[in-house]
Protein backbone atom coordinates (compact mmCIF):
# COMPACT_ATOMS: atom_id res chain seq x y z
CA UNK A 1 0.00 0.00 0.00
CA UNK A 2 1.25 3.24 -1.22
CA UNK A 3 1.85 5.77 1.85
CA UNK A 4 0.27 8.76 0.18
CA UNK A 5 -3.36 6.51 0.40
CA UNK A 6 -2.58 5.83 4.02
CA UNK A 7 -1.63 9.88 4.77
CA UNK A 8 -4.68 11.33 2.48
CA UNK A 9 -6.92 8.61 3.87
CA UNK A 10 -6.26 9.40 7.33
CA UNK A 11 -6.62 13.14 6.55
CA UNK A 12 -9.79 13.32 5.09
CA UNK A 13 -11.18 10.82 7.65
CA UNK A 14 -10.17 13.17 10.95
CA UNK A 15 -10.96 16.53 8.87
CA UNK A 16 -7.70 18.27 8.28
CA UNK A 17 -6.55 19.74 5.49
CA UNK A 18 -3.04 19.37 3.28
CA UNK A 19 -1.92 22.67 5.11
CA UNK A 20 -2.80 22.19 8.15
CA UNK A 21 -0.74 18.27 8.60
CA UNK A 22 1.96 20.42 6.61
CA UNK A 23 2.20 22.83 9.42
CA UNK A 24 1.90 20.19 12.08
CA UNK A 25 4.93 18.03 10.29
CA UNK A 26 6.96 20.57 9.46
CA UNK A 27 6.38 19.68 5.56
CA UNK A 28 6.75 21.51 2.51
CA UNK A 29 3.42 21.77 1.06
CA UNK A 30 4.31 20.17 -1.94
CA UNK A 31 6.50 17.56 -1.34
CA UNK A 32 2.78 16.57 0.80
CA UNK A 33 1.08 17.18 -2.06
CA UNK A 34 3.37 14.85 -4.32
CA UNK A 35 3.38 12.17 -1.80
CA UNK A 36 -0.84 11.99 -1.77
CA UNK A 37 -0.95 12.22 -5.53
CA UNK A 38 1.72 8.98 -5.56
CA UNK A 39 4.08 10.99 -7.70
CA UNK A 40 6.64 10.43 -4.81
CA UNK A 41 6.96 7.46 -2.13
CA UNK A 42 7.31 8.89 1.25
CA UNK A 43 9.73 7.61 3.71
CA UNK A 44 7.78 4.62 6.06
CA UNK A 45 9.52 6.59 8.82
CA UNK A 46 7.70 9.82 7.52
CA UNK A 47 4.45 7.77 7.21
CA UNK A 48 4.74 6.62 10.75
CA UNK A 49 5.60 10.03 12.54
CA UNK A 50 2.86 11.94 10.57
CA UNK A 51 0.18 9.28 11.58
CA UNK A 52 1.15 9.36 15.26
CA UNK A 53 2.46 13.53 15.62
CA UNK A 54 0.03 15.17 13.44
CA UNK A 55 -3.04 12.28 13.13
CA UNK A 56 -2.77 11.29 16.55
CA UNK A 57 -2.92 7.53 15.30
CA UNK A 58 -1.30 4.32 15.38
CA UNK A 59 0.10 3.14 12.11
CA UNK A 60 -2.14 0.23 12.66
CA UNK A 61 -5.51 1.97 12.76
CA UNK A 62 -4.23 4.06 9.77
CA UNK A 63 -3.97 1.10 7.63
CA UNK A 64 -6.99 -0.19 8.39
CA UNK A 65 -8.43 3.33 7.52
CA UNK A 66 -6.63 3.18 4.06
CA UNK A 67 -8.24 -0.18 3.48
CA UNK A 68 -11.38 1.04 3.57
CA UNK A 69 -10.79 3.85 1.14
CA UNK A 70 -10.77 3.91 -2.31
CA UNK A 71 -7.61 4.40 -4.18
CA UNK A 72 -7.66 7.13 -6.47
Amino acid sequence: MHGGHILRSVRLKIGLTQDEVCLLSNIDRRTYQRWERKSTEPRFSITLQICKCAFKVELLDALSIAKETPAL
